[in-house]
């Protein structure tokens, strides 16, 4: 495993960050890294209650279980992003979404980041954050609060600057009516997916969703993603 910022041996972090916080349950990631957040969160006085090597393990002690040894959700992604989070989202969404769900991400795009808040994450760190911001991060989703690392928050504020840019005059915002499909497809484009991605979410050939953006780019008179995410915005077609 290369050398991140989680290997920092800095960890000197006041105890009081992490109040409200008694025990933890990891979901996702490679054993040894798993081992590493583990080790990283101990040291900071926390306890590991759980740790499960994959969402559909954490999904299957939910279902059996009412009650919960942990307080919150370290969820680390690293492959398959977009079918983890919706599992999340599903679990979370049986759990009434009363605990806490901070995640470590090596994936920070902005499909990724829009999905896992939607999935209703507190907290969104690139997986090479350093010891103490993940521990912030903790103890701020624990008091019901949002952090986001500053690469992703910058993600968000240009998307919102981008989407309520001053429309030139002369080229008012067309009202155009899309097809259920296509509506879906804006969606998907706005969270950052590829036409390939959203080609096999939607059971779809590349092809045929290549054609549905050539045709949603035509009626929204838009050329770019940004255009598109601005104009979907202020039609009501997606929420950030």
């Amino acid at each position: 495993m290369s050398k991140t910022a989680l290997s920092s041996v800095n960890l000197e972090v006041p105890s009081k960050r992490s109040a409200g916080v008694k025990s933890i349950c990891l979901v996702g990631g490679s054993r040894i890294l798993r081992m590493g957040v583990a080790e990283l969160l101990r040291e900071q006085g926390l306890t590991i209650s759980e740790c499960y090597q994959s969402e559909e393990d954490f999904g299957n002690y939910v279902a059996e279980n009412s009650r919960f040894k942990f307080d919150l959700i370290v969820l680390i992604l690293t492959s398959a992003p977009f079918t983890t989070i919706q599992r999340i989202r599903e679990v979370l969404g049986e759990t009434s979404g009363s605990v806490p769900l901070v995640v470590l991400s090596e994936h920070t795009g902005r499909g990724e980041v829009y999905a896992a808040l939607r999935a209703g994450a507190k907290a969104y760190l690139d997986l090479d954050c350093n010891p103490e911001e993940l521990i912030k991060a903790i103890s701020l989703a624990a008091s019901n609060k949002v952090y986001l690392s500053p690469d992703v928050a910058e993600l968000l504020v240009n998307d919102v600057s981008a989407a309520f840019e001053p429309i030139n005059k002369s080229r008012r915002l067309p009202s155009v009516e899309l097809s259920p499909r296509e509506v879906e497809i804006v969606q998907l484009l706005c969270e950052g997916l590829s036409s390939k991605e959203i080609a096999r979410r939607l059971h779809l050939s590349t092809k045929t969703v290549e054609n549905h953006r050539y045709n949603i780019y035509r009626k929204c008179e838009v050329d770019s993603i940004t255009s598109l995410m601005r104009h979907a915005i202020r039609q009501g077609l997606i929420c950030i």
